[in-house]
């Protein structure tokens, strides 16, 4: 029952990602799915919780800082880098499997459906970024504390150019062809070259 349960999720998640909500049909599903309709809704109510439960597995979930950082013990700034980039790399390998054309670009098209037809999802998300720069701030100020870092830097600042060099970058390059994760994380040893004590 749950293997059918991740199949409907898992392909109804390919879906999403080439196709807009609204323009989903239950056919599409059916076709999609190899399920006939009355399989397909035995798991699911309709399409909106299918599109939640979607949004909910291939997007909540994964950037969770508590899924996403589980195993992050505090350490240096530069191995929480290393690790940060680890972390997108699995995240990215976990979902390419669907074998989406520019998977990053649809992927943000899903975010951006999700706003429009996910009730709420607004907050989540923003939780979600909230907690993940809250968490480089725990990083950088270990890293004051511990004189990683030289002392003239604010904790905020640094976090956020962390946070926003990521989220500025995986946007840009959504549009070409998918975020490069060497080239993030030579920006971001670049970035902490500069403030290193």
């Amino acid at each position: 029952m749950k293997d059918t349960e991740d199949k409907i999720l898992f392909g109804a998640f390919k879906l999403f990602l080439t196709k807009n909500f609204e323009k989903v049909t239950i056919a599409d599903l059916e076709k999609a799915l190899g399920l006939s309709r009355g399989a397909i809704f035995y798991y699911m109510k309709n399409k909106e919780e299918l599109f939640i439960k979607v949004v909910d597995r291939y997007v909540l979930s994964p950037h969770n800082i508590e899924t996403k950082f589980a195993a992050f013990k505090d350490s240096s700034l530069i191995n929480f880098i290393d690790f940060y980039i680890e972390g997108i790399n699995r995240t990215m390998k976990s979902i390419e499997s669907c074998g989406v054309k520019n998977l990053s670009r649809c992927y943000f098209n899903l975010i951006f459906q999700a706003i429009q037809y996910y009730p709420d999802f607004g907050t989540l998300i923003a939780k979600v970024f909230d907690s993940e720069l809250e968490l480089w701030k725990r990083v950088i100020s270990n890293a004051l504390k511990s004189g990683e870092i030289r002392p003239e830097y604010d904790v905020d600042y640094v976090a956020m150019h962390f946070r926003y060099i990521y989220s500025g970058l995986s946007f840009e390059m959504c549009l070409k062809n998918g975020l490069d994760t060497t080239l993030l994380k030579d920006i971001f040893i670049k970035y902490y070259n500069e403030i290193k004590a």
